[in-house]
C-alpha cells in the first residue's frame, strides 16, 4: 500500500465510500482543497505505477471508485497480509511487547531484529521507548544476558498493555497483518476462527451478548493469552475476592470457556475470565443490585444538572445498566476500551460532554478509580440518544433496521439520528452483527450498518457521528434508492445569475457545493433548535441582586420574575417548580449555596431562557438550615436539547470555586455579566 500515513487514509476512505464530494472529503478530513488535490495526486501516482485506471477527480462533482480500483486495493491488502513490512516506530513498540509477552525462550537483539527488520541500535531506541509508554501500567522491560530482554511486573499488571495494543493495533488497516506477523515470529498458532467457534458457543449456551466491536479483540487477547497460561504464568487474586467473584453467575460460562480453550483451570484464572467476560457482555437489569441503584441515581442527577425530565426514567435507567455494568468491570480491573469516536463526541456534544464529567463522582466513588475519558464519551453518547424524542410510528413510514457493533450507546444514537434525519422512516429495531441476515433485506425496507456487510444487497454504511456532508450524502442516497427520488439542484442558474450581480464569485463550483449542505443543516436545526450561549440568556434585564428574602418560596418567584416578564414562562410554571421541592425534595440545588429551580416544559414554558438571583443572605429550601441557598438559576427548557450548550457554559462556570465565590461576593450586575461573558466563548 501507499506508504505515506496521509494520502493512504484517504484511499481507505475513498475504497469504503465508493463515491463521495470533494467537499465531503474536506470535511471528514478537516483539510484543505489543495491538500486533498496533493494526495490524490500521490494515490493517483501509486496506482499509476501498477497500472490501474487513475481517479478522475479534476472539475469533478462528485469521485466514483472503478471497479479496477476496488479490485486492486483488496488485492494489495491480501499480499500484504503475507509481505514484507516497513514498520513505523509505534508499531515496532507494539510488536516488542506482544513478542515478550508470549515468547517462551530467551529474547535477544537478534530476535528483535528480525522481528522488526531494523537495526540492534534502532531496537535498543525502541525498548527505551517502549518503557516510557509502560510507565503507567507499572511494568518495565528489563535485560539480562541471562534472561535476555523479558517484562518485569505483576501478571495481572503485564495483562493490561496487551489489550491497550491489540485495541490500537486492530483499529488500522494492517493490523491484523501486524498481528500475524509477530504470531508467525513468536512460533504462536494464528486461529482466530476456532476462538471465536469457542466464544459463540459459550454466548449461545448461556445467553449473552457481548459488545461486538470488543469481540475482535477479546479473539487475539484469548489467543495470547492461552499462550501465557501454558508457561505456568497465572495471576494472584485475594481469597477474599476469589470467593466474591466465584459467586458470580458467570462463572459456569468461565470455566466453559478456559476449558474450550485448553487453558488450565485454576480459581485465580477462572476468576480471571469471569472478569473478562463481565466487562464485555451486557448487564441485565435487577432492582437489588446496587449498581442499577447507582444508575437509578445517576438518571435522577442527570435531571437536575441538564434541568429536563425523562418520560420514562425506570427504562433509561434499565438502559443505562446496560452499558454501564461492562464499563465498570472494565475501569474496576483496568480493562481498556478503545473510543473511536471519542475526537468527534467531544466535538458533536461538547455541551453534554461538560454535563456528564461533572456527573460521575458516584461512580468514580464506586470503583475507587477516575474515571477514563473513553468512557465518558460512551455515558456521553448514551444519554444523548435518550434525549431524543422517540418518533411517531405511522403505517404509511418505511421500515428500516440499524446493524451496529459498537454497544447499547452508538446504537440508540444512530437510531434517534437516522429518525431525526428521516422523518418518513421508522426504524424498527438495531441489531448486532451476530444478529445479521440477509432476510432481513426482504423483511424491512431498508438496512443502516455502521460496518460493512458481507452481503451483495443494497445497504447504507453510517457513522454513529455523522458529520453534516455525511448527512448530506446520506439523504442524497436514501431518497434516490428508497423513494425513487433523484435530488435536483435547488440553486439555479437564475439564483446564481442575480447574485453575480451583487457579489464577486471567486469560485461558482465551490460555492455550490457547499451550498448544498445548507439544506441538510436547516433541516437539523428545525430538529434541535439553535442553542443560546449563557450570556444571550443572562442579561442585565435577567439578572437580580437582592439582600435577603423571606421565605424559599418568595426567592423561586423573585427569580422567575425576568422570565415571566419576558413572555418565557407562565404563572403556572413557577408554581410547578414549588410543587417539584416539595414533593421530590431538595434536588435543584447543585452545589453549595447554589440551586437551579427548574421544571418540565409542558408545566408553562413557551421559550428557552434563564435568570439569575443572588442574595446576599441566604434562604433556606424547605425551611431546613441544611440547605441554604445564595444563587439561584432559573431555567426554562423548551425541549431537551436547546438550552445544554448555556447550562453546559453554566456548569463550567460553576466548576471552579473562586466564581462561586466571586458571585456571591459581586456587588454589581456588571462584574457578574463580566465573568459570563468569559465562559460564553463556545
Amino acid at each position: 500500500m501507499i506508504n505515506e500515513k496521509r494520502p493512504a487514509r484517504l484511499l481507505q476512505y475513498l475504497v469504503r465510500a465508493r463515491k463521495v464530494t470533494m467537499y465531503q472529503l474536506i470535511d471528514y478530513f478537516q483539510l484543505s482543497r489543495r491538500q486533498i488535490f496533493y494526495d490524490l495526486e500521490k494515490i493517483n501516482q501509486y496506482l499509476t505505477d501498477h497500472e490501474i485506471p487513475v481517479i478522475d477527480y479534476k472539475r469533478k462533482k462528485q469521485l466514483k471508485m472503478s471497479d479496477e480500483v476496488l479490485e486492486f486495493v483488496s488485492q494489495q491488502a491480501q499480499l500484504e497480509m503475507i509481505g514484507s513490512f516497513v514498520l513505523t516506530e509505534e508499531e515496532r513498540i507494539k510488536l516488542i511487547y506482544l513478542f515478550l509477552f508470549v515468547r517462551k525462550e530467551s529474547v535477544s537483539n537478534a530476535h528483535l531484529t528480525q522481528l522488526l527488520q531494523v537495526s540492534k541500535n534502532t531496537v535498543i531506541k525502541d525498548v527505551k521507548k517502549a518503557n516510557q509508554k509502560l510507565q503507567p501500567f507499572l511494568v518495565t522491560i528489563h535485560y539480562t544476558r541471562e534472561s535476555g530482554y523479558h517484562l518485569k511486573g505483576s501478571e495481572f499488571d503485564k495483562r493490561v498493555p496487551v489489550m491497550h495494543v491489540l485495541a490500537a493495533c486492530l483499529q488500522k488497516p494492517n493490523g491484523t497483518a501486524l498481528l500475524q506477523h509477530m504470531l508467525k515470529m513468536s512460533g504462536v498458532n494464528h486461529r482466530p476462527q476456532e476462538i471465536k467457534m469457542v466464544i459463540e458457543k459459550v454466548a449461545e449456551v448461556y445467553n449473552l451478548q457481548f459488545v461486538e466491536e470488543r469481540l475482535n479483540e477479546f479473539i487475539y487477547f484469548l489467543m495470547l493469552y492461552s499462550e501465557r497460561t501454558k508457561s505456568g504464568k497465572i495471576v494472584r487474586f485475594h481469597r477474599q475476592e476469589i470467593e466474591h467473584l466465584k459467586q458470580n453467575p458467570l462463572r459456569c460460562s468461565a470455566e466453559k470457556l478456559l476449558n474450550g480453550l485448553g487453558i488450565p483451570k485454576s480459581d485465580s484464572e477462572l476468576c480471571y475470565m469471569m472478569i473478562q467476560l463481565l466487562g464485555l457482555s451486557f448487564g441485565k437489569p435487577s432492582a437489588c443490585d446496587p449498581l442499577f441503584q447507582l444508575c437509578e441515581k445517576l438518571v435522577f442527577e442527570f435531571e437536575s444538572r441538564a434541568c429536563i425530565t425523562f418520560a420514562e426514567r425506570c427504562s433509561v435507567a434499565e438502559s443505562l445498566y446496560r452499558h454501564l455494568k461492562p464499563a465498570f468491570f472494565r475501569m474496576k480491573y483496568r480493562i481498556p476500551i478503545h473510543n473511536p469516536l471519542l475526537s468527534k463526541i467531544k466535538k458533536e456534544h461538547r455541551e453534554l460532554y461538560t454535563i456528564v464529567q461533572k456527573l460521575i463522582h458516584p461512580l468514580e466513588s464506586l470503583v475507587n478509580v477516575p474515571v477514563p475519558e473513553e468512557e465518558i464519551g460512551f455515558l456521553t453518547i448514551h444519554f444523548a440518544a435518550m434525549l431524543e424524542k422517540p418518533s411517531q410510528t405511522r403505517l404509511a413510514k418505511k421500515t428500516a433496521v440499524v446493524i451496529c457493533p459498537s454497544g447499547v450507546s452508538a446504537s440508540l444514537l444512530l437510531k434517534q439520528q437516522l429518525e431525526s434525519l428521516f422523518s418518513e422512516i421508522c426504524v424498527v429495531k438495531t441489531l448486532s452483527l451476530h444478529e445479521f441476515k440477509s432476510e432481513l433485506f426482504l423483511k424491512y425496507d431498508a438496512v443502516f450498518s455502521a460496518i460493512e456487510l458481507d452481503t451483495n444487497e443494497h445497504y447504507y454504511l453510517v457513522s454513529p457521528l455523522m458529520t453534516p456532508a455525511e448527512k448530506s450524502r446520506l439523504v442524497h442516497d436514501v431518497y434516490q434508492h428508497l423513494f425513487g427520488i433523484k435530488s435536483r439542484e435547488l440553486l439555479t442558474d437564475d439564483f446564481f445569475h442575480i447574485l453575480k450581480k451583487y457579489a464577486k464569485i471567486i469560485d461558482e463550483k465551490g460555492l455550490r457545493e457547499s451550498l448544498k449542505e445548507v439544506t441538510i443543516l436547516q433541516k437539523m436545526k428545525e430538529i434541535k433548535g439553535e442553542q443560546p450561549v449563557l450570556k444571550d440568556l443572562l442579561t442585565e434585564e435577567t439578572i437580580q441582586l437582592a439582600e435577603r428574602m423571606d421565605s424559599w418560596e418568595e426567592a423561586i418567584k423573585t427569580a422567575a420574575k425576568p422570565l415571566l416578564e419576558q413572555g418565557a414562562i407562565s404563572e403556572e410554571y413557577t408554581e410547578a417548580i414549588i410543587n417539584n421541592l416539595k414533593t421530590m425534595g431538595p434536588y435543584m440545588i447543585v452545589g453549595p449555596e447554589i440551586a437551579v429551580p427548574h421544571a418540565r416544559p409542558e408545566m408553562g414554558v413557551k421559550k428557552v431562557g434563564m435568570s439569575f438571583l443572588k442574595l446576599n443572605e441566604p434562604v433556606y429550601f424547605l425551611n431546613d438550615k441544611q440547605y441554604p441557598v445564595k444563587l439561584l438559576f432559573c431555567i426554562a427548557a423548551t425541549d431537551h436539547t436547546t438550552h445544554l450548550k448555556a447550562l453546559s457554559q453554566l456548569t463550567r462556570l460553576l466548576s471552579n470555586r473562586e466564581n462561586q465565590d466571586m458571585l456571591k461576593e459581586a456587588e454589581s450586575i456588571k462584574s457578574m455579566q463580566h465573568l459570563i461573558e468569559l465562559y460564553s466563548s463556545y
